[in-house]
């Protein structure tokens, strides 16, 4: 029954981060008319991104670490360190989380201390929902890039 209730506790801590994040980007979350020199005005889609970095082997089971916001949208912001660059990256894989590279080159050793993290919200006017599990932070660093460096 503990386990339950510890399951129960975990899920709604990530539906709280992401429930708080999303309502804090809910200005982002719709089309952004921006007007060009010459007078037109231009249309984005949607962009707004809830990122987290969790202990453990799930995203249901795991214990939250971070969390930050992610729009790129007339332009790169949010509570990301780095907007530029992960949403640079963002744009060089078309938004497929599962296409991100970062530091291949770098050895990491065999250690296993599992991190997931996941990505809620919307990319380009499409719902995005995607979770990763990494066997550690090194394996994370060399396969998420920008887009997870938290």
């Amino acid at each position: 029954m503990t386990h339950l209730r510890t399951s129960i506790r975990r899920t709604a801590i990530f539906g709280a981060i992401t429930a708080a994040a999303m309502t804090a980007l809910a200005p982002a979350a719709v089309a952004a008319p921006e007007r060009a020199s010459t007078g037109e005005t231009r249309l984005y889609a949607p962009n707004a991104l809830v990122l987290t970095i969790a202990q453990g082997d799930t995203a249901a089971t795991a214990t939250p670490l971070r969390a930050v916001t992610l729009t790129c949208a007339p332009s790169p912001g949010g509570t990301h360190p780095s907007p530029k660059e992960a949403c640079a990256e963002l744009r060089a894989v078309d938004g497929e989380f599962s296409a991100l590279r970062g530091d291949e080159e770098r050895a990491c050793i065999k250690i296993y201390d599992p991190l997931v993290v996941t990505a809620e919200g919307v990319w380009e006017g499409q719902r995005v929902q995607y979770e990763r599990t990494f066997g550690n932070s090194c394996e994370l660093g060399n396969e998420a890039g920008p887009v997870f460096a938290f």
